[in-house]
C-alpha cells in the first residue's frame, strides 16, 4: 500500500470515528432514562470512540501521544473490560429460560362479520 493509501485510510478512520461519536452522542442524549439499554450502550461506545480518537490523530501526526502510550493502553483495557461486563450483564437474561409461572396471554378474538 502506498503512503497516500495509508494516509487516506487513516484519515477515513478518524472521520468515521468522529461521525460515530456524533451519532452515539445524539442517541445518548435522546434517551429518556439513564438506566435504559440504549443510553448505556451509547455511553460505552462513546468511551470506546474517545479511546480510539487519540490513536487515529497520532497516526496522522496531529497530536503526539508518545507520552501517554502506556496510560492510554491501560485506559483502553479498562474501558473494554467495563464494556464486556456491561454487555455480559445485559445479555445474561437472554440466555435464561423463561420463568415457569409466566403470565399467560389469551389470544384476542376477532368479531365475526355478519352476513346479509
Amino acid at each position: 500500500m502506498t503512503d497516500l493509501g495509508i494516509l487516506a485510510a487513516q484519515t477515513y478512520t478518524l472521520i468515521v470515528i468522529l461521525l460515530a461519536s456524533i451519532v452515539f452522542a445524539r442517541l445518548a442524549l435522546k434517551g429518556k432514562n439513564l438506566g435504559s439499554y440504549r443510553v448505556q450502550l451509547s455511553v460505552f461506545i462513546l468511551i470506546w470512540a474517545a479511546a480510539e480518537m487519540p490513536r487515529a490523530a497520532s497516526n496522522l501526526g496531529l497530536v503526539s501521544a508518545s507520552d501517554y502510550g502506556t496510560l492510554g493502553l491501560f485506559l483502553h483495557m479498562v474501558s473494554m473490560a467495563a464494556f464486556a461486563a456491561f454487555v455480559g450483564a445485559k445479555s445474561f437474561n437472554f440466555f435464561k429460560p423463561a420463568p415457569k409461572g409466566a403470565l399467560s396471554t389469551s389470544t384476542p378474538t376477532i368479531p365475526s362479520l355478519q352476513q346479509a
